[in-house]
């Protein structure tokens, strides 16, 4: 192959300014919603703390 002759293939080309903007602004806000998710539910999803799963155990009688 010649000097500066191009190869045969897939040749990405770079993202431009605004491209890589929005994947940040994206990025982000993804991350603050799954944070804000976390701080509101992280204890029944993470901890395993639901408050349907322990209801009436000390009081069932109905054997």
């Amino acid at each position: 192959m010649a000097h500066g002759a191009h190869s045969p293939g897939f040749h990405p080309h770079l993202p431009g300014a605004g491209h890589r903007w929005l994947g940040k602004l994206i990025g982000a806000s993804m991350w603050f919603f799954i944070m804000y998710r976390v701080r509101e539910d992280g204890g029944k999803v993470f901890m395993g703390k639901h408050p349907f799963l322990h209801h009436g155990d000390e009081h069932d009688s109905h054997h």
